[in-house]
C-alpha cells in the first residue's frame, strides 16, 4: 500500500496528523511505503527577504481579521491537542513563511530515502523549535542534520518542479484542506484525524480490489 500524504509544513494540524497516522500504522499489519505531497495553505505568503517575510504566525492571523482572544483560544486547543501526541508546540512563536523552500528541501531529500526524517526536522524546526524554514540557512542546516548532500542547481530546479506538480496533483484530485491522506488511490482521508479512524481506514483501504474504489473519509 502506499500513502500519499498531502500537508504543509507551516501547517500545525499537519504534524498532528502526521503522529495520528504513525500510531496508526503500528497496529497496521504491513508495511506501507508513505509518498509525502507538498501543498501550501498560502502560496501567497512572503519569501525571503520579502516584506512582511517571517512576521509572527499570530500577527499574521491578527491582519487576517482574527480577533487576540480568539487567537488564544485557538492556539491552545491546538497546542493541547498536540501534547496529547508528544509535541511541544510553540504556536505563539512560530513565524508566517512561505513554505515552497521547505518543500523543495523534502523533495531532495526524498531523491535520498530520507523524505520522513526531513519532513518530521521541518516540522519540529517549525512548530516546536519556531525557526524560519524558508531562511536558506536554517534550511541549510536542517539538511545537514538529516545528512543530506549539498544540492546542484539542476537538482534544485527538479525539486521544485516536483513541488509544483504535487501542487497541482492536489488542485487536481480535489485537495482543499491539509493533512489529506490518499491511501493506494482507492480511499482519501481530510483532517487530522484519530488514530483509531486512520487505522480503520487503512483496513478498509486494503480490503478494496484493485480496480475498485472506497468512498473517502
Amino acid at each position: 500500500m502506499n500513502i500519499e500524504v498531502f500537508s504543509d509544513v507551516v501547517c500545525p494540524w499537519c504534524y498532528l496528523g502526521k503522529r495520528r497516522l504513525e500510531a496508526a500504522l503500528e497496529s497496521f499489519d504491513g508495511a506501507p511505503e508513505v509518498t509525502w505531497r507538498a501543498f501550501q495553505l498560502q502560496p501567497d505568503a512572503p519569501r525571503f527577504g520579502e516584506p512582511g517575510a517571517g512576521e509572527l504566525s499570530v500577527t499574521a492571523l491578527q491582519k487576517r481579521g482574527y480577533p487576540p482572544a480568539q487567537i488564544e483560544q485557538m492556539q491552545g486547543r491546538l497546542t493541547a491537542l498536540a501534547a496529547a501526541e508528544g509535541l511541544d508546540y510553540a504556536l505563539d512563536r512560530a513565524h508566517h513563511v512561505n513554505s515552497f523552500d521547505a518543500h523543495r528541501l523534502a523533495k531532495a531529500a526524498g531523491r535520498h530515502g530520507r523524505a520522513d526524517a526531513m519532513v518530521e526536522r521541518l516540522f519540529r524546526a517549525q512548530q516546536v523549535e519556531a525557526l524560519r524554514v524558508d531562511d536558506p540557512a536554517v534550511l541549510a542546516r536542517l539538511a545537514a542534520e538529516v545528512g543530506l548532500p549539498a544540492t546542484t542547481p539542476a537538482e534544485d530546479e527538479a525539486d521544485a518542479a516536483a513541488v509544483v506538480a504535487d501542487l497541482q496533483e492536489g488542485r487536481a484530485i480535489g485537495v482543499n484542506g491539509v493533512p489529506f491522506f490518499v491511501l493506494d488511490r482507492r480511499l482519501a482521508v481530510s483532517g487530522a484525524q484519530s488514530a483509531e479512524l486512520l487505522g480503520r481506514a487503512l483496513a478498509q483501504a486494503a480490503t478494496v480490489p484493485d480496480g475498485g474504489a472506497a468512498d473517502p473519509a
